[in-house]
């Protein structure tokens, strides 16, 4: 069959229909992108500025946080007789952080500055007056008029015992919340303002020119039925809201978000110039591109069948094959995975592995050089990996591994062999940085799908990464058990603190001189219907990592309040009881506030609470931990460490803290019988600490020996199973009903059970 010629004419009316249809097109598809690129501009712009805002309030509200974290200790060194030490303390906290200059202004108007400034009186009288009056000041505004600089200030009031005594204040230039009101993701095109309802500038990217936003904006013309009244009625009620205007030839729009702040406005602008730029670009690529497409479109359809077998072999690599180091992919892996598993008859490990700190070489050599190691460490594994054998790279520097096994010891040998080799052909050029990697290997002992083996192997990664030396663990199911029983034990303790089955048992602490009982530790139990009674060191790491810890401890502190105000109405004898505290309550401004309101509310004596602070504790924060201490003692508590001995750092503590007593670790008494340079330690220890008129008192005496050997040496209190276990309140309570003097038997000291 011949098909039939195209005339030149009929040509031409083809090529002119279908210039026109294209012409028609790209009109209609102007149209429609301008209305879409307006609308995504619209949307665009309130994320940015609503980021700005957020951000803007944040970073406000974070340096109101440090600067009230700063005014705790001012107020705490009050009255501010040494000038010199003041100034000092502020120096260092303005280094310290973002502030330009940090500030104190007492009541009568003396000033402490951090550095010498110039300050005009209104300037601080203003702050001083707004401070005071509200407890707290934000503006920008000139503190000194002779030198023209706009400042940022934020201050504080200082108060004592519930009196204002001052303000603290810090001042920062606008240059560090500029940068926020830069609507970058806009190309730079728009920008955000800071005004006050009235309208009034107060920051701005760059420094406003005029003085007021409302009269720039006289006689344009806003969208739909706005109105410059309407709008200024708008900000007035705090409204959130977007409009758009023209002035003269050029259009804009403005989205107003009220701050958290000083009834302060955030005001973001955009030009749609931008828009239509972006339309017109569009519109051109789109023209382009139509007429590319007619133009190559029957050589497109020779070319399709000619790269079809080409196009199939890239779906697979793109799909199954990693680009970078030319492995398998994950895809690939779990495509394959039962398919290579049955051909090892089971008999095989899954193993992942990666390389510790791999961000280091990235950081230090560049992503490039880093490339290259993942390249390297793909060929090694090649070079390994039997054809039953699979592995592929799943993510960045995370290689997944199917292997032959037989037992242990071979395989580790294998891996050992494999580590030695990755060390040797894939550290960095020119660099001393050898790679260290670490493994976790699953043995696949069950029929369980996949992902499963792959989260054990993960497990067992995790533990492997936190070792100095051996970095190839096995998965252990008490790894898998442990996480379950975590996450139980996370899942219950809101409920179980609030049903009450946390439970304070109380463990009396005993004279060695007389036997009899002078005080007691508060000790959590937790009492669970299944379980029952479950160990501290069960739980008490996990609300430690988690920060339940902050509320069980208060509540422990409460029951002790409520137990001793119980006794004293029943006119039992009242004895001191220690309650311990976890290191989160140092950083807490709120920790002792919530001591005393506990305590006073059950009229309870201060010098009947005893605050325990391990010894790790204190050491991880020196300076903070004789800030609390000194709160703490100010307000009538005793304070003790516990642990002494448990670290290294305790001469160190003793030589910065005061405590009230001490108490020896549990491991000093741990075979010290047979060990005569244990009894020289114990000795040297308790001579000290008696030098220094502390209290000493020995946890963990569970014989007659050791409570012989521990009163010669001139301990005071004893607290263990020799002389009592671990008391319920009931219990407890029974046991100072019957409390009375008596004497000690001859070569022993009487236990109170």
């Amino acid at each position: 069959m011949v098909l039939p010629r195209i005339s030149f004419r009929s040509f031409i009316f083809f090529f002119m229909a279908a210039a026109a249809i294209i012409a028609a097109g790209v009109a209609f598809y102007w149209q429609q992108v301008s209305g879409i690129l307006e609308q995504d501009v619209k949307t665009h712009v309130a994320a940015a500025s609503e980021e700005a805002a957020a951000d803007f309030n944040r970073l406000i509200q974070t340096d109101r946080q440090v600067l009230e974290s700063i005014s705790i200790t001012v107020e705490d060194t009050y009255p501010w007789a040494d000038p010199a030490k003041l100034t000092e303390f502020l120096r260092r906290q303005t280094r310290h952080n973002y502030f330009k200059l940090l500030g104190v202004v007492t009541e009568d108007g003396k000033v402490f500055l951090s550095e010498p400034r110039r300050f005009s009186p209104t300037f601080i009288a203003d702050v001083t007056a707004r401070t005071l009056e509200a407890g707290h000041y934000l503006s920008v505004l000139q503190a000194d008029p002779s030198d023209g600089e706009d400042v940022l200030v934020q201050s504080v009031s200082l108060r004592r015992h519930g009196r204002p005594v001052g303000a603290l204040f810090a001042l920062q230039p606008p240059e560090r919340y500029r940068p926020l009101l830069a609507l970058s993701a806009m190309g730079n095109k728009g920008y955000s303002l800071v005004v006050e309802r009235s309208g009034v500038p107060v920051l701005g990217y760059h420094k406003p020119d005029f003085g007021n936003m409302f009269d720039l904006l006289e006689g344009v013309s806003f969208d739909g039925k706005m109105t410059l009244p309407d709008l200024r009625s708008a900000v007035l009620n705090g409204a959130h809201f977007m409009v758009g205007y023209r002035d003269g030839g050029e259009r804009r729009f403005l989205h107003f978000i009220p701050l958290e702040i000083n009834d302060w406005y955030m005001i973001s602008a955009l030009p749609t110039l931008y828009v239509e730029h972006q339309a017109q670009h569009l519109t051109w690529l789109s023209l382009i591109l139509f007429v590319s497409i007619f133009i190559i479109f029957c050589a497109l359809i020779f070319y399709i069948l000619h790269m079809r077998a080409y196009s199939n072999r890239q779906l697979f690599d793109t799909a199954f094959v990693d680009q970078l180091t030319g492995a398998d992919n994950f895809n690939r892996m779990c495509e394959q995975f039962e398919e290579k598993l049955a051909g090892l008859n089971r008999r095989a490990a899954l193993i992942i592995f990666d390389i510790n700190k791999f961000k280091v070489i990235n950081d230090l050599h560049g992503y490039e050089r880093g490339n290259q190691v993942l390249q390297r460490v793909a060929r090694v594994l090649r070079e390994n990996i039997a054809p039953e054998e699979c592995f592929c790279r799943s993510t960045a520097d995370n290689f997944v591994l199917l292997l032959k096994y037989t037992d242990r010891r071979s395989f580790r040998a294998r891996l050992s062999a494999l580590t030695t080799q990755l060390r040797r052909d894939c550290t960095v050029e020119d660099s001393c940085l050898m790679i260290d990697v670490a493994f976790g290997v699953y043995e696949v002992a069950e029929d369980i799908p996949f992902y499963i083996m792959l989260d054990r192997a993960h497990l067992a990664l995790e533990n492997a990464k936190k070792m100095s030396f051996d970095k190839c663990q096995f998965y252990d199911e008490s790894d898998r058990k442990r996480i379950v029983n975590e996450k139980r034990i996370e899942n219950t303790m809101e409920q179980a603190l609030d049903h009450g089955d946390f439970a304070v048992y109380l463990q009396p602490k005993c004279d060695f001189a007389t036997g009899e009982m002078r005080g007691a530790e508060a000790l959590v139990r937790w009492n669970r219907l299944e379980e029952g009674l479950v160990k501290p060191d069960d739980f008490i790491p996990i609300f430690e990592k988690n920060g339940f810890i902050l509320r069980l401890d208060m509540f422990i502190l409460e029951e002790v309040a409520r137990l001793l105000a119980a006794w004293n109405i029943k006119g039992l004898e009242q004895v001191p009881v220690a309650v311990n505290f976890s290191r989160l309550h140092l950083n807490d401004s709120r920790y002792i506030p919530q001591m005393l309101r506990l305590v006073d509310k059950y009229g309870v004596a201060h010098n009947l609470i005893e605050v325990e602070l391990t010894e790790s504790v204190i050491f991880n924060n020196l300076e903070r931990a004789q800030n609390v201490m000194r709160g703490l003692h100010r307000q009538g508590f005793s304070v003790a460490m516990d642990d002494f001995g448990s670290g290294y750092s305790s001469l160190n503590v003793l030589k910065s803290l005061q405590f009230d007593s001490i108490k020896l670790d549990k491991e000093f008494l741990s075979g010290f019988e047979d060990n005569p340079h244990a009894h020289k330690v114990i000795e040297g220890a308790v001579a000290m600490i008696k030098s220094l008129g502390v209290q000493v008192v020995a946890e963990g005496v569970e014989t007659r020996e050791q409570a012989d050997f521990l009163r010669h040496t001139g301990c005071d209190l004893a607290q263990g199973y020799y002389f009592s276990r671990p008391l319920p309140a009931a219990e407890f309570e029974r046991l100072l009903k019957k409390n009375t003097p008596q004497t000690q038997p001859p070569g022993g000291t009487k236990r109170v059970d």
